[in-house]
């Protein structure tokens, strides 16, 4: 997952620069989780159509190369989503930008004289939370998967 361009002079020249980085940050995961559901449904829906019309092509007896290329389709949507995973990555970007975004709203609900150190901390704690979380789950989801024991855990005896 790439980071969002940082454009270090629109937050740091902000009346709140960490209000307006929380607020960039906001606007990646929004557009991650938005690419990701597209992704999604464009896979899941080609996945279904081509997986239904391969049934078709074989039962009207189609040319064969009709059929294979119809199957191959399926094929490809098939590996695209296990490749890349676009339904597990669009649950993870909204919940990435549900938890930051609780977090920028309890940060606006404070006037601006209650904004003090406390609460930017905390608002910072929310963003570097969320980045944690994002970078914990991706690592998750690209361990290696071992033969035997894990090499963390001693063999049985």
């Amino acid at each position: 997952m790439r980071r969002p361009n940082l454009d270090a002079d629109a937050w740091t020249s902000a009346a709140d620069p960490l209000l307006a980085l929380a607020e960039q940050e906001l606007a990646f995961y929004q557009r991650r989780r938005d690419a990701s559901r597209r992704a999604h449904r464009a896979i899941e829906l080609g996945a279904l159509t081509s997986a239904s019309a391969t049934v078709v092509a074989a039962g009207l007896h189609a040319s064969a190369w009709v059929t294979t290329i119809v199957a191959g389709v399926a094929l490809f949507c098939t590996g695209f989503r296990q490749v890349f995973a676009p339904g597990p990555r669009w649950v993870l970007a909204a919940q990435a930008r549900e938890s930051l975004r609780r977090g920028v709203n309890r940060y606006r609900l404070l006037s601006v004289s209650e904004r003090d150190d406390q609460a930017r901390a905390l608002l910072l704690a929310a963003i570097e939370e969320v980045g944690t979380e994002q970078v914990r789950q991706w690592a998750g989801g690209h361990e290696q998967t071992f033969i035997g024991p894990s090499p963390t855990q001693p063999p049985p005896v």
